[in-house]
């Protein structure tokens, strides 16, 4: 799926065709420049699973965990400072995604040799400062 010149304002359109299309898949894995917008639509999709808490990017913290009112568990990771495959097995990476709990990845690509089941490929393209081209692949 792509969808063009996306605005902040037109997240529940990408978000509402992924939950149509996703058959429960709760792995989500986000590419983009830095400034693309991750963490900004990872705030939609957790506002949308009624996570109520102050969503932010986990840069320093690598995995920010939310809870919503279901007590469902969201983790949220940024690996952009992970530099090796034994960083992701020192924070217990495997055990996150295998857990059947939702999880969102910021710069997923040296995770993606742990993920031996069914995720969301999305990837943000900076538009201009106010959109984004949003592609959504499912695999």
């Amino acid at each position: 799926m792509l969808f063009n010149n996306m605005k902040v304002s037109d997240y529940s359109i990408v978000f509402d065709e992924i939950i149509k299309k996703n058959n429960s898949n709760k792995l989500f894995l986000l590419n983009g420049e830095i400034g693309s917008g991750k963490t900004t639509l990872i705030k939609y999709f957790l506002k949308k699973l009624m996570v109520n808490s102050n969503v932010s990017s986990p840069t320093f913290n690598i995995i920010n965990e939310y809870i919503n009112h279901n007590n469902e568990h969201f983790f949220h990771f940024d690996l952009y400072r992970i530099k090796s495959r034994n960083e992701l097995f020192e924070i217990g990476f495997d055990e996150y995604i295998n857990s059947d709990q939702y999880c969102f990845i910021e710069w997923p690509e040296l995770s993606k040799s742990f993920i031996d089941r069914s995720y969301v490929n999305i990837t943000l393209s900076l538009r201009d400062q106010s959109s984004r081209d949003i592609k959504v692949t499912f695999h």
